[in-house]
């Protein structure tokens, strides 16, 4: 299977694809904004975020960035503020210092909204550092204070985080936040995020290798479960460019650490690591590519189902890993990356000729 081509699951069919009207999302659309009354298909992660958001200029600002998800009259009744207050602010041009505040406050918060709710300050600073963003991390701290965005493992008391449910298992960490890895296959990151759509959430689980940064494998589905992250792990191994003894490093999400992924990994070798307990680990290449997914894709398109979103991932994916350049590979693609790392194998491993 290519890094470009999309897996049977995944197979564009008749009648799939993104919505005829899926370009800029319409914030009056009146179908969101029934979903949005009855409080169906919104995420009480993200319920929980929204109302943390201080000044009115950070209020505009993560309505304007998050109303291609949702409805604006929705966002600004989470928030607190009027839509004409909005409105008003949208033909308005703030001061460059404010300006600025709010920007960065913004992308605090979709990290933040991102990762739902499962990473720290350090984990935030680290993607938007992935992202280009010039921040330091006591500034990202301060601004996820004021915002009072608090990731869900520091919510729970130390005793309840030292209570292990009888079927999840945690790993030791085996890559040592040493973010980097020169073999292809050898060291492999996954992650979970979601994706909007009105017949609901859809999920996408990804598993990225850290030397080439393409994007192995990936499954959709309409649940968090082992089994989204086991067949994108089946499709990453079917691609043949895993290694034997591969390193799989995740975060402490309960489908990494249940029972039956352990056992599945250990039935294919593969050795899973995750960061120390309670401390934020740099995942930052699965959360950048999140948000470049998000950004790049997403951000201005609404899906009326979870198949039109899905189509719409798969290509992006199949973009990503054979046209999108990467400062980090000398501006080559993940798969021409790949190829380079294979080529210089060959090199390497090939007979010298005789004298």
């Amino acid at each position: 299977m290519g890094l470009g081509e999309p897996g049977p699951a995944e197979q564009d069919r008749p009648g799939t694809g993104v919505d005829p009207a899926a370009t800029r999302t319409d914030p009056g659309s009146g179908e969101r904004e029934r979903a949005a009354a009855t409080g169906r298909g919104v995420p009480k992660k993200s319920e929980r975020l929204l109302p943390g958001t201080r000044s009115r200029g950070q209020r505009f600002v993560v309505i304007d960035r998050l109303k291609a998800d949702l409805p604006v009259s929705y966002l600004c009744e989470k928030l607190g503020v009027s839509r004409s207050g909005y409105y008003d602010w949208a033909g308005r041009e703030p001061s460059p210092r404010a300006q600025r505040r709010d920007e960065l406050a913004a992308l605090v918060i979709c990290e933040f909204a991102a990762s739902e709710r499962s990473v720290g300050y350090r984990k935030v600073t680290a993607a938007l550092h992935a992202d280009g963003v010039a921040v330091d991390r006591k500034t990202v701290a301060a601004r996820m204070r004021e915002l009072g965005l608090i990731p869900l493992f520091a919510e729970a008391a130390f005793k309840k985080a030292n209570q292990r449910s009888s079927r999840e298992v945690d790993p030791v960490d085996l890559v040592n936040r040493l973010f980097s890895s020169l073999t292809p296959g050898a060291i492999l990151v996954g992650d979970i995020t979601y994706v909007h759509t009105r017949e609901g959430w859809l999920y996408v689980a990804t598993v990225i290798d850290l030397a080439s940064r393409a994007v192995l494998g990936y499954a959709t589905g309409k649940r968090q479960t082992v089994g989204l992250i086991i067949r994108a792990l089946d499709r990453a191994r079917a691609s043949g460019h895993v290694a034997a003894g591969t390193i799989f490093h995740s975060d402490h999400g309960s489908q990494y650490r249940a029972k039956s992924f352990a056992r599945y990994c250990g039935k294919h070798g593969i050795r899973r690591s995750m960061g120390a307990n309670m401390q934020c680990w740099d995942n930052a290449v699965a959360e950048s590519f999140f948000s470049k997914l998000k950004n790049e894709r997403l951000t201005w398109l609404t899906f009326t189902t979870r198949r039109a979103a899905t189509h719409e991932v798969v290509k992006y994916i199949g973009h990503y890993n054979t046209r999108r350049r990467h400062q980090s590979l000398g501006y080559k693609t993940p798969a021409e990356a790949l190829t380079t790392f294979a080529n210089t194998a060959k090199t390497a491993n090939a007979t010298p000729a005789a004298a």
